[in-house]
Formats: C-alpha cells, sequence, structure tokens
C-alpha cells in the first residue's frame, strides 16, 4: 500500500510540475479543470447521484467554466463565485463549530449538489488567477495546506488528546489543529523575510495590507482547510464510504486529496486581491 501511495503521488506531483512549467499558457488551467470536474463528479456521487448523471453534470460544468474564462466577463464572474464560496464556506464553518457537524447531506441533498458544483468551480477560477500571479505566489497557497497538515500530524501525536470533532473524524485534535495554525504562521513570516519569496501570496499580502492581515487571512485559511477536510469527512462517513472514489491507487479519489485546497484558495484571493 506504501509503495502504491508514493508511486501515485509522484506521477500527481510530476503533472502538476509539467502542467506549471511545460503548458504554459494553458498547461495547468486545463490540468485545474479536469481536477475540479472530477471532484465534482465524486461530490455527486457521494450525494448517491448515479455515476452517469455525476460525470455529465460536472463535463457541462467544466465546459461552462471554460467558455466564462475566455470572456471579457471572466474577472467579474470570478470575484462574485468567490464571494458565494466565502459565504458558504463561512457558513458551514459556523454550523460546526455551533453543532459539532454539519447539516446532513440526505436532508439538505439539494443545496450541496450546488455546493458541489459552485465551490469547485470558485476555486478553480482562483487556481487559475494565482497561477497568473506567478509560480511562486501559486506554490506559497499549496504550501499553506501542507504545512498545516503536517505540523497537524505531529502536533496531534505528541500532544493530541482533545478531539476536534470527534462525531465526524475521531482522529483530529485540537493540539493538531493549533500546531498547523503555529506552523503555517511560521510559514508566512518565512516568506515575507526571505527576499527570493518576495512574490509569494504572504509577501504580496504584506505589501498591500500589512503583517497582522497577514497573520489573520492566515488563521482563517488554516481553519478553512480543515473545515474543508471535516465537510468531507463527513459526505463520506453519511454515505458509508471510506474515499471519494478509487481513481488514485492508494489514495482514494481526487476529492480527498483536495478537500482541505478546496475552500482556501477562493478565500485567498478573495482577502488578498478583491477587497
Amino acid at each position: 500500500m506504501l509503495k502504491q501511495r508514493v508511486i501515485t503521488a509522484l506521477v500527481l506531483v510530476a503533472l502538476l510540475m509539467l502542467a506549471i512549467t511545460a503548458g504554459r499558457p494553458f498547461g495547468f488551467p486545463i490540468f485545474g479543470l479536469v481536477m475540479v470536474g472530477i471532484v465534482m463528479g465524486e461530490w455527486l456521487m457521494l450525494l448517491r447521484l448515479s455515476k452517469q448523471t455525476s460525470i455529465v453534470v460536472a463535463g457541462v460544468m467544466m465546459f461552462v467554466l471554460w467558455v466564462i474564462d475566455a470572456t471579457s466577463m471572466a474577472r467579474g464572474v470570478a470575484i462574485v463565485t468567490w464571494v458565494a464560496a466565502t459565504i458558504a464556506w463561512l457558513g458551514l464553518t459556523g454550523t460546526l463549530f455551533a453543532t459539532g457537524r454539519f447539516p446532513a447531506s440526505d436532508r439538505w441533498r439539494f443545496g450541496y449538489a450546488c455546493l458541489a458544483l459552485l465551490l469547485p468551480g470558485a476555486c478553480w477560477f482562483a487556481l487559475v488567477a494565482a497561477y497568473r500571479e506567478g509560480l511562486v505566489f501559486l506554490v506559497s497557497i499549496f504550501a499553506i495546506v501542507w504545512t498545516a497538515d503536517i505540523a497537524a500530524y505531529f502536533a496531534g501525536r505528541a500532544f493530541g488528546k482533545r478531539k476536534l470533532a470527534p462525531a465526524i473524524s475521531p482522529g483530529k485534535t485540537w493540539a493538531g489543529a493549533i500546531g498547523g495554525a503555529l506552523a503555517t504562521l511560521l510559514l508566512a513570516l518565512v516568506a515575507i523575510e526571505v527576499p527570493q519569496l518576495s512574490d509569494s501570496f504572504f509577501a504580496v499580502l504584506d505589501r498591500r495590507w500589512s503583517l497582522v492581515v497577514v497573520f489573520a487571512v492566515t488563521l482563517i485559511l488554516v481553519v478553512l482547510s480543515v473545515v474543508g477536510d471535516l465537510f468531507e469527512s463527513q459526505l463520506k462517513r453519511q454515505r458509508g464510504v471510506k474515499d471519494s472514489s478509487r481513481l488514485l491507487p492508494g489514495h482514494g479519489g481526487v476529492f480527498d486529496r483536495v478537500d482541505a485546497l478546496l475552500p482556501i484558495v477562493p478565500v485567498a484571493l478573495l482577502l488578498g486581491f478583491a477587497a
């Protein structure tokens, strides 16, 4: 299983790097569009839509997103989707903190189906916008999730006792979440101070606003990354499955790999540039 996971991860990283570096200007947007299209399909299937229906709906949405991005109204539509996605994720976050879980997918099936199209779509618009800002900028946003995940794992193993959301994911702890947040704040500080990272999300945000804003936005994004992870975990738990699909050997589905990234990219672009 470990060998399979490593091979799959290496292939995905290679494809991502190829799309970013060798496929300009359309390689990464196409790669990202395929990924979010798969996420849409997997999400719809978790809501008990048939595989055929999920694929068709996701395919139509991919076409719509690509057409919109090629028009003069792309920027305006992107910002509207970022605002809508931010409201949706903040609403889900508030519900989680208030009740310890999200609304049941069986009772909110239509609403969740709408979110299955809106939220990945907003993420794709944001990914494309971040990509056009530059490689360092894009990777620095990815690094928020990577840093938070790695630090949360080790902090949780070392100090984790109190569960964060036991009804959804018994493995996540408050210590892990706090450790992930602190590590990501350190990442932000390093990115601001290192001249070679002057084009990173954190450094650009610092120049536009201030260090206080950088730290506040970073904390919001870390919280949302945890919410995105927990949200998909509840969808899978209520569907009675371990993974969103079996598309990636050893890793499950694409949704499983990007659930924490899905909320933070549109919110990062909105808070950093549209505000």
